[in-house]
This record gives structure tokens, sequence and C-alpha cells, in this order.
């Protein structure tokens, strides 16, 4: 069912019935509260210890095992992928390498957004920390992307390798130009790439078809981070050698009198597997029953493999020269010297043993390999089997090294912070990679030393205590994105980049003279637009609005385009037309991919980049009317009016003696919160209204108190005053809410931030 309200008396449309103003329709919400298997839930919760909304909460994001669980709630930096997975990372870092070694001049090629300057200072600040000749820019007034105009400029200035980040990857004809001037191209970028990929030295892309990257959901600041935490493992004695972890299986403890039933073993090169052995051995004796209860290995398993002379010539050609890895080596090493000497070989390889490096980096009660498992949470398929505690052996040197190796270590500690900025900047999906990078990078901006960040601290005022990943994105992320609004991105760039105190108050102070004037052209071109739309466009059966202006100024384009869409629940396209050329911004629906409409009509676009939700574009004057006809012929195909009713997800219906500070702390176990880890949302059911009224300014926001029995809780809904004409005290009331932490005069209270409300007789 739609609701529909009437807030103003302008010019007014026909829309259910009711006449309203097409300014702003306000639509009652579909609620849709979510299944839970409730079997499921009750065995997690025993065997892990937590709530059944909390366990309730994960299972509905697909985290069904204790495993899972834990490595959700408690994410370490180990967790991270391995940066090398890429299928190019050791052509970039090479390449990166001899250009410090040779002192060739470098250009980090940024993006004017969070993301892209965020990724810029990581590559810039880190290159220079080792001592390389780097250079930056971030677009200002020349569009996105690369231009053939600024490779021509810096290959004047002698540079020989551009990398690009947040952007490049649809560069194929700036590469070719760069190539063509003698100048080698490194792409680091996260958009979604073209038919043709660019013939760079490197494209690290996880998107890209090709890549075999586990996590596609990067920003480009991640994407970044990932290019040069492999420019510092480089750095590490272990970098492009051979590895191989291995482990044996015996039938005792002697290796004078014992024999090998089983080898395993994988091959890594920066800790990327390249190859397995994995055999069972023919003993000369029975293995003994004990011995097989251990191992699972019994004398039938054994019957058919082949001897350990035939086993060793083997396994000596796949070790080759590789450094050895074993968890106590000594053991395992004193049975394959044996069963060596047998054919006459020897083994001097390099052996590290994992069990005395765990033992002098982690302070664990227990240093065998099971333990060490459970306590760094590495899942292993079965224990004392020789492949499988060669594998768990292989990602237990893995820990050890990121922590031992201090450059990768450091670098690291010191760009988390950058990297959760831009992550949270870019409204990528915060889990996976992402979760680690923010919940983990957020907390290092108030122990952060750089003066532009202790800059904007101090600005804000931002209590520590509610410094949070929703906080950042509320408050830092506009004013730094400001400045790239109005073609000054290198004022954000340089705030994060320069350690000048006296520099940071001049940049803080534009910045934020910037983000005021962006406020004021917000509400300009939001009420612009908004007319415009209303005039160009039939609110009532267009699918999708395109909308033209003249005479605005560019910068908040974007933003005015997400208002559109919540407003009125329909994709916007809006262009400010200059000249001869329209450009803009898209914003879409969830279930209406953007990208893959404008590539439908990518003949009559100048150019377009962006996602499925999101995208930029510029359209030439005299193909507007065309574009405008296409994208409404192929949205009207594709979008149906059930896509267009705004549905409103509800995790848990839970009775109001739920509500309390300890389920808010509980609840903070999830955080950070943001897209793709949204912050939970609950239905209380028929609790009376006990009192209400509009607050704040032309009471603009709902302040309720909720009672059942004896209990009582607050809630406030903001931009919601409205919807007190609608109810009456004592009335019965279903309310949809997120649950927060409220603290007055030092006090904390539980509170619902309200999303929506009706009667719970259904009658409104």
């Amino acid at each position: 069912m739609r609701r529909i309200t009437r807030r103003f008396q302008r010019k007014s449309v026909r829309h259910g019935g009711f006449s309203v103003s097409p300014l702003l329709i306000y639509y009652m919400k579909k609620w849709k509260i979510q299944e839970n298997n409730s079997i499921v839930i009750n065995e997690l919760c025993n065997q892990t210890g937590y709530s059944n909304i909390l366990i309730s909460l994960l299972v509905q994001k697909g985290i069904k095992t204790p495993h899972e669980i834990e490595k959700f709630i408690n994410p370490r930096i180990s967790d991270l992928y391995n940066p090398f997975l890429f299928n190019d990372m050791e052509k970039a870092v090479d390449r990166i390498k001899r250009a410090i070694k040779d002192k060739e001049k470098i250009l980090i090629y940024g993006d004017r957004d969070v993301d892209g300057i965020t990724s810029t200072n990581i590559a810039f600040l880190y290159l220079k920390e080792l001592g390389a000749d780097v250079l930056w820019y971030v677009p200002l007034d020349e569009g996105y992307g690369l231009h053939k105009s600024l490779i021509e400029k810096y290959h004047k200035e002698g540079v020989k390798l551009i990398i690009t980040v947040d952007c490049g990857i649809s560069a194929k004809e700036e590469v070719d130009f760069a190539k063509s001037l003698g100048v080698d191209v490194i792409i680091s970028d996260h958009h979604e790439p073209p038919d043709y990929i660019p013939e760079a030295v490197a494209v690290i892309n996880p998107k890209c078809s090709y890549e075999k990257y586990p996590f596609k959901g990067l920003a480009g600041c991640g994407v970044t981070f990932k290019l040069f935490q492999s420019v510092a493992f480089s750095y590490s004695k272990y970098y492009n050698k051979g590895i191989v972890v291995l482990d044996i299986e015996t039938t005792g403890l002697s290796s004078l009198t014992d024999e090998i039933v089983e080898i395993g073993a994988v091959k890594i090169k920066n800790f990327i597997e390249i190859g397995r052995f994995q055999t069972l051995v023919k003993p000369i004796c029975l293995i003994p029953e004990a011995v097989s209860e251990i191992h699972g290995i019994t004398n039938d398993d054994c019957k058919t493999a082949p001897d350990i002379s035939e086993v060793m010539k083997k396994f000596l050609n796949f070790i080759g020269n590789s450094i050895i890895v074993a968890h106590n080596s000594s053991f395992d090493m004193a049975f394959l010297h044996r069963a060596a000497k047998k054919i006459g070989r020897e083994i001097p390889n390099e052996v590290i043993d994992t069990l005395e490096m765990s033992r002098l980096v982690f302070p664990f009660k227990s240093h065998k390999l099971e333990a060490l498992s459970k306590e760094l949470n590495i899942e292993s398929d079965k224990y004392h089997r020789a492949l499988s505690d060669a594998i768990t052996t292989m990602k237990v040197f893995e820990r050890i090294v990121l922590i031992q190796e201090e450059k990768q270590r450091k670098f690291i500690e010191e760009y988390l912070y950058l990297v959760a900025l831009g992550t949270v900047a870019d409204i990528v999906p915060l889990v996976s990679e992402n979760r680690i990078f923010v919940k983990y990078g957020i907390p290092l901006f108030y122990s952060s030393k750089k003066p532009g960040i202790r800059a904007i601290l101090n600005t804000l005022k931002i209590d520590e205590k509610a410094f949070t990943a929703r906080k950042v994105s509320w408050s830092i992320v506009p004013i730094l994105n400001s400045a790239g609004r109005y073609g000054k991105a290198d004022l954000s760039a340089e705030l994060l980049i320069t350690t000048d105190k006296k520099r940071c108050e001049i940049l803080v102070d534009r910045i934020f003279t910037i983000n005021n004037e962006r406020k004021s052209l917000q509400k300009v071109n939001i009420k612009n637009f908004i007319d415009a739309t209303i005039r160009q466009n039939n609110i009532e059966t267009d699918k999708i609005f395109v909308t033209v202006v003249e005479g605005l100024k560019h910068g908040v384009t974007g933003i005015a385009a997400n208002q559109i869409l919540r407003e009125f629940g329909r994709p916007a396209i809006l262009l400010i037309l200059e000249d001869n050329e329209a450009m803009g911004a898209a914003r879409s629906i969830d279930s209406f991919d953007i990208i893959s409409a404008l590539d439908e009509c990518k003949d009559v676009i100048i150019k377009y980049g962006g996602h499925k939700a999101a995208a930029g574009l510029t359209v030439s004057k005299s193909r507007l009317d065309e574009f405008r006809k296409r994208i409404k012929f192929i949205a009207n195909s594709l979008i149906t009016d059930d896509m267009l009713i705004p549905q409103l997800p509800i995790n848990i219906s839970i009775p109001i003696t739920n509500v309390s500070i300890r389920l808010v702390k509980e609840l903070e176990l999830l955080e950070p919160y943001g897209f793709g880890n949204e912050q939970p949302i609950f239905i209380l059911s028929e609790v009376i209204l006990n009192s209400f009224s509009s607050v704040g300014m032309d009471g603009a926001h709902l302040r309720v108190n909720f009672k059942n029995d004896k209990t009582n809780i607050n809630g406030i809904g903001w931009q919601l005053g409205r919807r007190a004409a609608d109810f009456k005290k004592g009335q019965k009331v279903d309310v949809v809410f997120q649950l927060e932490l409220n603290i007055w005069q030092s006090k904390e209270s539980a509170q619902l931030k309200i999303l929506d409300i009706k009667s719970s007789d259904g009658i409104i």
C-alpha cells in the first residue's frame, strides 16, 4: 500500500487518487520482516554464547558457523588477502622497485574524490618514504581520468612512470599515448573495466574478468593499499623466493627405527601456492594401531603406495633449492635426511622452524600446530595428515612473517587510517577486507600525528567516543569532497600530505570556506533541479527522470540526483548544459543497473563511467533529445511498478523489554556499519504511544515515548515531524527503528531512531 501525504500547495498532480504536490511525495514504505531459522540460531547461541538477537542478525548475513562468526566479530589484520593474488602484482612491484633504484621520476595520478585523494596520499607518501623521486596530481577541472595533455606535460618534466590510483582502467588511448612517449603506466583501479583493457605495464583491478583476487569490492584506495603493501613486502628476504612448506606422518617418533608413511608439501612464492606434493608411503614394518588412531593412516591404506626410495626421488625434485619450512622441523628433517641418504642424496636447503618462530612471537600456552591454528583462527580440514598440516603450517608462517617483517607491518600501521577514510567515502560494501580496513583504521585517526588530520578533528570538535565510520561519512568526507566538487581537489590532497602545521591551518580554512559555499550551492541546485525535473518529466508515469538545466555551477549534481532519487523513488539523470555539452550525474534504484542502461546508449554519449547505482556522464547538446528518448525507453521496459515501491527491510521483531543498553553494547560487535553491513532494523509491535510531539525547527522531527506494561522507551524520528498529526495519545502503534545509545548529562540510555511508524490496526 502507498500512503501519500500533502505537504505543499503548489501546482499538484494526481497520484493514487490524491491531489498532491509533485515536489515531495511521501510513500508509505512496504515493510518486510526477514525470516529466521530458529533451529540454526539456537544451536549457534549454545556454541558461541552470543544472544539470540545477535546470532539472528549474523545468520541473516549468511554467517552460519562458529568460525565465520568469530572472523566477522573479531576480524584480524592477518585475515587480509595476499596482494600477490593479483595477476600483475609482481610486474607492478618490480617496475616500481626499478624506478626507485634508477631514480626515475614517478607521477602518482589520482582522482578528485576522497577515495582518489586517499589513494594518492598512500602512493605518494610511501614512495617518498622509500626515497623515490615522486610527484602527485589529482584532476582539477579537467574531468575524471587520464588526459593526454597532462601526460605530455609531465613527460616534458621527465616523468618515466605513471601510477594511476582510483582511475585509469578505461584509459586505453591515453596509455598508448604515454607508451609512444616512452612513459610506462601502472594502472591501479577498482572501476568496472571496459571490453579492452589498456596495455599498461601492469593492471591491478579486482574487477577484471581474468583476476583471481577473492574480493571484488575494494575501493580505489584499497587497491592502492594492496599495491604498496606488496612493494613493502618486496624488501623482505622472502620476496620472490621459492619456499616449500612440508609435513610428514610416521609410524613412530624415532627417526632411526620408525618410518615415513605420508609426505605432504605446498610450494609457495610470495605466499601464493604454486604447487603441491602429497603421497602415502609403504613402510617396511606395520603401522602400530595406536599410531593409526592418531593420524588415521592404516596399513591397508599403504598397501599399494610406493616405497620411500621412489617417493624421495620425486620429492627432492619437487623441493629443488627452495627454502624448507616445517613445524618442529628437527623431527621432520631427521626422517627426511635419513630417507635421502638411502638413495645417496642430501638435503642442503635452508630450513625454517615455525615452532621456534611461534615461541618467539606468540605468548600462547601451547605452540603445537593445532593449538596455534585455533589461537590464530586458522581453519583446518583435519589435523595429523601431512598435506593438511603443511597448509596450516604455511598459514602460521605467513602470520609470523607479517608480524616480523618490519617494513610491511609498519606500512600497514601507518596507512590503515587513509584506506579506512577512502573506503568509507566510496560507499563500498563494509564486508571482508573493507570491514577490516575500517574497523582498525578509523580508531587510528585520533592517534594520528598527521597535522592535516589533527586540524580537521580539532575544527569539527568530534568526541572520540562518537567517532565511528558513520560519523566519518557524515562529517569529514563531505568536507574533503567539497574541494573536489569545486575543482580544487588538490587542497584536500595537500592537507593530508603536508607536514607543515601553518600550511594545514590555511588549507583547513580554505576547505571549510569552500564547504560552506558547497552547502549554499547545494540548496540552490537542488531546488532548481527539482523544479526543472517536474517541468521536464512526467512525475506520474516516467520510470526515470532526465533533467537538463543551464546556468548552474557544477559540483553538487550527484548530491541533487540523490535527493531526487530519495524524494521521488525514481532513477535520476541530471545534466548541466554549457555551450555544446551537457555534463552531470546519474543515481539509480537498487534494481536498475544505470551503467548497463548507459551501455545501451553509448553511441549517443560522449563519455560515462561509474557503477550500478551511480554514474557520471557527458552528452553532446545535439544528441540530448535522442539520449532522453533512448534511456526512458530502456527504463520503461525494465522497471516495473513494484520496483518503484520503496521497501523497508526489517531484521527482527523484538519485545520492548529487549530494548536496553546491554543490547546496544552487544550490537556494537557488528560495527562498523555502512553499505553492505547496514545497521540492524527492528520492529516493536502494538506498543502504546505514551506521548509524542513535533520538535526542532518548523517541527521537522518527531519525539515519542513508547510504553508497554512497566517499560518506557524514548524515540526520535528525524524528518518525521509531520507524522504527529496522524496519531493520538494512548494509541497502539507498530514502530520500525534502529537502536542507538543516547547520552544526556553523562547518563546513558537506549533510544529508538524511528524509521517508520503506523497504527497497529492498519488504519492510517
